[in-house]
């Protein structure tokens, strides 16, 4: 079975379209019908089915689809590994999907030391939320995702939980409810809550754990932008709840102070996620080993 046309195969799955998978590969149409007749001659399949203009994976194609992604993988680990060992030094791409919070506030430095260590490697950054990174990761679009969530486990993913922290309601100094040292949860009661665009983890582990416990608010504004959040908040307009490691700086410079509430004790989790089926490359391995060196320093 040729490379080249389980290649094509796998774009013309991810495509349903034979003109578009002729673009991409800079083939023409009539050569990729060519590729794929000959792939199904060879596996006496039929792996699409063909309805007027479109086409659809048959049951067999879907099975296709699977192995040819472990071996394609396999073939550019393979290439990365023998250029590690004839040249001594890890070269090849990674792509790595995190939230905005763990870009901004708490990976710079990991991310910093691993482009000085390893220069050769290209390293591609996606933003996004956890919900999608799942998604990315069984479709093979990226190859981790560090996250934010509660503790989880998926049956296909790797899950390796680095550490825990708090999540913290802050306002300003300038606050009425700022001057008291301990608040009871029922002092939030008609506040406003400045939050987090929904699909945020730590947004949506508040406002269930407030519905738990049938405590209603006023009001909610909702930014995108963690650093647009405490830049309103600031000015003694609302409430905020957030990591604690993206306000340690506020709070220690008196700009946001912490309300110390009783009864809310939650926590999120950074975590990282790799699919089990994606074989450990010299390349992912490296910043799985930077990971755990810099555990301790990430989390303080």
């Amino acid at each position: 079975m040729e490379i080249k046309l389980l290649k094509t195969f796998i774009t013309v799955a991810h495509t349903l379209s034979f003109s578009a998978t002729a673009e991409i590969l800079h083939y023409s149409q009539s050569s990729i019908s060519e590729q794929i007749k000959k792939l199904e001659t060879n596996l006496n399949t039929i792996l699409f089915e063909r309805i007027g203009n479109k086409i659809k994976l048959t049951s067999t194609g879907e099975i296709l689809v699977i192995h040819s992604k472990k071996i394609l993988d396999m073939c550019d680990e393979a290439v990365l590994a023998i250029s590690y060992f004839e040249n001594d030094e890890i070269k090849g791409q990674l792509t790595v999907a995190m939230t905005e919070t763990l870009c901004f506030y708490k990976l710079p430095d990991l991310f910093k030391e691993f482009c000085e260590l390893y220069p050769n490697i290209e390293l591609k950054l996606k933003i996004g939320n956890c919900y999608d990174f799942p998604i990315w990761l069984n479709n093979n679009i990226i190859d981790i995702a560090f996250v934010l969530d509660n503790k989880v486990n998926y049956t296909n993913l790797i899950t390796k939980l680095l550490y825990e922290e708090k999540l913290v309601l802050v306002t300003s100094p300038l606050h009425p409810l700022a001057k008291f040292s301990e608040l009871k949860l029922e002092d939030l009661q008609d506040q406003i809550l400045v939050l987090t665009q929904k699909g945020s983890r730590y947004r949506a582990i508040f406002e269930n754990y407030l519905k738990e416990q049938q405590v209603f608010c006023k009001s909610q504004f909702e930014f995108e932008s963690v650093e647009a959040i405490k830049n309103f908040i600031k000015n003694g307009f609302g409430i905020a709840f957030l990591p604690e490691t993206t306000v340690k700086k506020e709070i220690a410079l008196k700009e946001l102070v912490k309300l110390s509430v009783l009864d809310i004790d939650l926590k999120i989790a950074t975590q990282i996620l790799y699919h089990k089926d994606k074989r450990v490359s010299p390349v992912l391995k490296a910043l799985l080993d930077l990971v755990e060196k810099f555990n301790e320093k990430v989390i303080y």
